[in-house]
C-alpha cells in the first residue's frame, strides 16, 4: 500500500467530515501573513506553458525591485522547483517555522520540495486541500508584493478551495493560439467572472516560434485567436510570447529565460506582462482603499446614483 509523503508542514491523515468542511468554506477569507496581494496564473487546460509563464513573469517582477513569491498549487504535478532551480528541502528557521526556498529573488514553495521528481502523490481531494491551505498559512512567507500562485489546470478543487478561503487580488490567464486552448480558457474566465474576481489579462504563450538559425518568427497556429477571445470577454489581452527552443532548456537546468537572456525578445515580453500586472495590482489597491475609507466609499456610491439618475 502506497505511504503519504512526509510533508513538513503537519497535515491529518483523516480530512475533517464533509459538515466541517463545509462550516470552513462559510468563514470570512483569512489574509496570508506578510503578503500584500495574490496573482492566480490559471489555464483551461495543461499543456499551455503556464509554469513557463509563472517563473518567467515572477523573475521579471523581482527585476523590477518588486518582492516576489511562488507557490506552486499544481500538487500532482509540480514543476516550479526544476525551472526555478529550487528543488531541495524547505528550510527551517531557528524556531521552528519552514521558510520557503529562494533562488533568483523569487521566494518559492512547492510540493516538489518535498518528493523526489519521480514520486506520484496520492492524497484524496480533502488532504489535498488542507494541504494547499497550510501551504499558504504555515509557511512563514517574508514580506511579499506579490505572490503568484501557479494553478494546476482547469477549474476543479483547487482552484476553488483557494477562491473560497484566500483573498485574491486577480488573475492571470494562459492560453495558446490553439482553437481548443481558446474554448478551455474561456471556461477559466467564465469562472473568475462569476466569482467576481478581476482577470488581469489573457497572455497567449507559444504564439510562435523562433527559427535558431535566421530568427524569424513563425506562427504556429491562426493568428489573432487569443486576442479575439479577449475582446469577446472585455479581458486585456497581454500580447504573445514566441517560444524560444533555448527556453526550454534554460528552465530545465532552473535558470528561467529571463535570467539567463535577459535582453533577449523573448524576456523582455515578460518584462511587458509584468508591467501589466503591476499596474492591474496597483489599480486594485487604490480601489481596496477608496473601499475601506467610509467617506470615499460613500462619494463614489454617490458619483454613480447621481450619474443613473441623469
Amino acid at each position: 500500500m502506497s505511504r503519504l509523503p512526509a510533508f513538513p508542514i503537519p497535515v491529518k491523515a483523516d480530512p475533517a467530515p464533509a459538515e466541517e468542511a463545509l462550516a470552513r468554506h462559510a468563514e470570512p477569507q483569512v489574509a496570508v501573513a506578510g503578503i500584500e496581494d495574490i496573482v492566480l496564473v490559471a489555464s483551461g487546460k495543461g499543456g499551455v506553458g503556464k509554469s513557463t509563464v509563472t517563473v518567467n513573469l515572477a523573475c521579471a517582477l523581482a527585476r523590477a525591485g518588486k518582492r516576489v513569491g511562488i507557490l506552486d498549487a499544481d500538487l500532482y504535478g509540480p514543476s516550479i522547483t526544476r525551472m526555478m532551480g529550487t528543488d531541495r528541502a524547505l528550510p527551517v528557521d531557528d524556531e521552528g517555522r519552514t521558510l520557503p526556498v529562494e533562488n533568483h529573488g523569487v521566494w518559492t514553495v512547492s510540493v516538489g520540495n518535498v518528493l523526489p521528481p519521480e514520486a506520484a502523490l496520492v492524497w484524496k481531494g480533502p488532504l489535498v486541500t488542507q494541504a494547499l491551505t497550510q501551504m499558504f498559512h504555515d509557511i512563514a512567507w517574508p514580506e511579499l508584493d506579490i505572490l503568484l500562485v501557479d494553478l494546476p489546470p482547469g477549474t476543479g478543487d483547487v482552484p476553488l478551495t483557494i477562491l473560497e478561503q484566500i483573498p485574491v487580488s486577480g488573475a492571470l490567464l494562459v492560453t495558446t493560439p490553439q482553437k481548443l486552448s481558446i474554448v478551455d480558457a474561456a471556461r477559466g474566465i467564465a469562472l473568475f467572472h462569476d466569482l467576481d474576481i478581476p482577470v488581469f489579462g489573457l497572455v497567449e504563450n507559444m504564439s510562435s516560434y523562433i527559427c535558431p538559425c535566421c530568427g524569424e518568427a513563425q506562427a504556429l497556429f491562426p493568428d489573432g485567436v487569443a486576442a479575439a477571445l479577449a475582446r469577446r470577454k472585455s479581458v486585456k489581452f497581454l500580447g504573445g510570447i514566441p517560444l524560444d527552443p533555448e527556453g526550454q532548456l534554460f528552465a530545465d537546468g532552473g535558470t528561467p529565460l529571463v535570467v539567463s537572456r535577459p535582453q533577449g525578445a523573448v524576456a523582455q515580453h515578460f518584462v511587458a506582462v509584468a508591467a501589466e500586472v503591476v499596474s492591474a495590482v496597483e489599480r486594485e489597491r487604490a480601489f481596496r482603499a477608496r473601499d475601506s475609507d467610509e467617506q470615499l466609499r460613500a462619494e463614489h456610491e454617490a458619483f454613480w446614483e447621481n450619474l443613473l439618475g441623469d
